[in-house]
């Protein structure tokens, strides 16, 4: 990531009005944990190219990860807005409506991730996570279900990729119980 970096500062020097190459920095910041650097890097591409939903839809992600959810709600909205078919979009609103206890519209958002991408075990762990919060046993159950088959499906190498899927699986399960 280091050497992207670079290579992004260098570019950035010759071609400094491009908002793919200010997106590009802006994730590779996040993925250095370096959030101010990316919201700013992110915001400058939104300034350079305002109809890309890409930008949008990463500074929603940054806002989302810093617990900023009225901001993580703005840019997910401004990202549907420019890209309706884009489920993973629609779980993150989902997400941040959650947090911002309107569970009616996160739930509409998450419906309409999983009507999207209805294979997707992600947006079901997510989604059981969301009902488990706001004490809605009954329907995250269903929600974990969907995603143990969903899961059971998946070949080892992806169920191994990411260890904090087993955590959030445990703490939905724990929570269903």
């Amino acid at each position: 990531m280091d050497v992207a970096l670079i290579k992004y500062r260098i570019a950035a020097v010759h071609t400094p009005n491009s908002a793919q190459l200010w997106n590009n920095l802006g994730m590779c910041f996040f993925g250095k944990k370096k959030y101010v650097a990316a919201i700013s890097c992110l915001k400058k591409a939104l300034y350079l190219d305002p109809f890309e939903w890409i930008v949008a839809y990463n500074l929603g992600l940054v806002h989302l990860h810093t617990l900023q959810y009225a901001s993580a709600f703005h840019y997910m909205s401004a990202s549907i807005n420019l890209k309706q078919d884009f489920a993973p979009a629609y779980l993150y609103l989902g997400i941040a409506l959650s947090h911002l206890s309107d569970l009616d519209n996160a739930i509409g958002a998450l419906d309409k991730a999983v009507e999207l991408e209805p294979t997707d075990h992600l947006t079901r762990l997510n989604y059981g996570i969301v009902l488990a919060r706001h004490d809605r046993r009954e329907e995250a159950a269903k929600q974990l279900q969907e995603f143990e088959t969903l899961w059971s499906q998946l070949d080892q190498e992806t169920k191994d990729s990411d260890p904090d899927i087993l955590e959030q699986r445990q703490i939905l399960k724990s929570a269903c119980a």
